[in-house]
């Protein structure tokens, strides 16, 4: 059955008549060709999930009517928040879609020292194309709640946000000799099982990822100081959009999500 989020903060009534969105009611009628009768599955973003029978099929608009409320289902237990740094368009938007696959709950760009992009502000358009992106993916992938994609921040302030986290981790790429190697505190074997591992009955999660060439010695010790807790991928260095999709990928295995 196609899916559609079509949001309602207080959820929908069995009987409901609903009027589908511009942007749905073009793929049921001009795309899908769907008419009377015929079944679609709308998402109300609050974790509910409705059968509806189309009622209605016009030049102008769309409707339907709440046949009956489904059980969610496609949502971890566990809620990553993923700070990305911001890089090229195309890797970043890649990210937004598999890591939305995946099971992040929330995508928030940063700008961190070594970003290509060094810019916060964007324009709205830009953010709405982000969010359609990760709508399309939460449709696709069955999940019941449309991951939201924030505004961009500066690392500095996302690392006093993330705080609000059961747990907040911070990729970092080995780099011998650096103050942060020589700290014996970190664990150089310490890899994001093993620091998974030390956290039992984690809740929400904030993973941080940096740019090509990773994050400045500074900004991990930075990050440090206010919590986040350092992890190593292995002895290879990986692509920014690599590192974020396997770092996700563990985070959601080790904590019982994905097989």
């Amino acid at each position: 059955m196609q899916r559609f989020f079509i949001p309602q903060p207080n959820g929908y009534q069995i009987d409901q008549t609903i009027v589908f969105s511009d942007e749905v009611a073009h793929q049921v009628r001009n795309v899908l060709r769907m008419g009377v009768g015929e079944l679609v599955c709308v998402l109300d973003n609050e974790g509910g999930v409705y059968e509806v029978g189309v009622t209605a099929v016009s030049r102008n608009q769309v409707t339907g009517k709440i046949l009956s409320k489904q059980a969610a289902w496609g949502e971890p237990d566990v809620q990553v928040t993923l700070y990305q740094s911001l890089t090229r368009r195309e890797k970043f938007e890649w990210v937004l879609q598999k890591g939305t696959e995946l099971g992040i709950r929330n995508f928030i760009p940063i700008v961190t020292q070594r970003s290509l992009v060094q810019d916060i502000t964007i324009k709205p358009r830009k953010l709405a194309r982000w969010q359609k992106i990760v709508m399309e993916a939460a449709e696709q992938s069955q999940r019941s709640i449309m991951p939201k994609v924030s505004s961009p921040l500066l690392f500095a302030e996302a690392i006093h946000q993330s705080q609000a986290n059961d747990l907040s981790l911070i990729a970092w790429i080995f780099e011998r000799g650096s103050n942060v190697e020589k700290d014996p505190n970190i664990e150089k074997d310490s890899n994001l099982k093993a620091v998974l591992n030390r956290w039992p009955s984690l809740k929400t999660v904030a993973l941080f990822i940096g740019p090509e060439g990773g994050f400045a010695e500074a900004e991990i010790e930075n990050g440090r100081s206010h919590g986040l807790v350092p992890f190593s991928l292995g002895p290879r260095v990986l692509r920014t959009e690599t590192a974020a999709l396997v770092a996700s990928t563990l985070i959601l295995h080790e904590l019982g999500d994905l097989a």
